[in-house]
């Protein structure tokens, strides 16, 4: 039987924790979090028969499995908080504005990025919404999810939601493209064949090798998690992955000022988006 009950953690064992963290995904963790840490992680180390962080964190270092336990470590203390067609003027003026004006420049095929895409909603709001206006009839769409964090990736394949995940959406979408089975929505193969997704950690350079330049990037809500060096690398390699014209949107509390002056800061009446050329 598994004991409950929280393990504290002491101030050097959480610099040490959130210094490895760092190192395998970026995410900077500060000391005010250590609540966080403590209330995600307790039940971890009662099930691995640790009483305290000290053994937890030579575990991750030194034993065989430590690679695998440090996949473990960033599913269970990454934020996963999204919802169907959250920050929907943005998704709006992707599908009328965005694509239609690269459609209308010749583009054959476009790729989109939903970078640190979560359980999928936002990869499949944009694979819905091209639908809703028959884009997909006009030109070929490629929808990749990203993440690192493993379990959320296996929940976007799977394609089955709860009803927290609708918040404000029309119900004539939620019948048009979901099956009900008592508390799950199922998504529609229509519309899952639309996306594909990868776990990878978008600081690392090898990753944009595996995706292919973009023509969009969804990366919302995500840069607020790293620090002002960690942000500019991943801003950076958006920039570089990105085609020309290229479009970068970022979540509304954010903003590229002080990370990169590369792009141009186009505005449309919900919001902004960053431009490539």
């Amino acid at each position: 039987m598994i004991q409950t009950g929280i393990i504290k953690i002491k101030d050097e064992e959480f610099f040490e924790l959130a210094d490895l963290i760092f190192k395998h995904s970026g995410i900077t963790f500060t000391i005010n979090k250590k609540y966080l840490i403590e209330n995600r992680l307790s039940r971890l180390l009662h099930e691995l028969n640790f009483t305290s962080y000290k053994d937890y964190i030579y575990y991750l270092k030194y034993n065989i499995k430590g690679k695998s336990e440090i996949q473990r470590l960033i599913n269970l203390v990454t934020i996963n908080e999204t919802y169907f067609f959250r920050e929907r003027g943005q998704i709006d003026y992707l599908v009328e504005k965005v694509i239609p004006d690269l459609i209308l420049k010749g583009k054959r095929s476009i790729k989109i990025l939903s970078a640190a895409c979560s359980t999928g909603e936002e990869p499949y709001s944009i694979a819905i919404a091209l639908k809703e206006k028959k884009l997909t009839e006009k030109v070929r769409i490629d929808i990749i999810g990203v993440d690192i964090n493993t379990d959320v990736i296996k929940t976007a394949q799977e394609g089955i939601y709860r009803s927290v995940s609708f918040r404000g959406v029309n119900p004539q979408i939620i019948s048009k493209y979901f099956k009900k089975e008592e508390l799950n929505y199922l998504l529609s193969d229509e519309i899952k064949k639309m996306v594909r997704f990868m776990q990878g950690n978008l600081t690392d350079k090898l990753l944009y090798l595996k995706i292919g330049k973009c023509d969009v990037i969804f990366c919302r809500n995500v840069l607020i998690y790293f620090d002002i060096d960690t942000k500019k690398v991943v801003i950076e390699h958006f920039y570089n992955n990105l085609n020309t014209p290229g479009f970068l949107f970022l979540g509304h509390s954010e903003t590229l000022n002080r990370l990169n002056n590369n792009f141009e800061m186009e505005n449309f009446k919900t919001g902004i988006v960053y431009k490539k050329g």
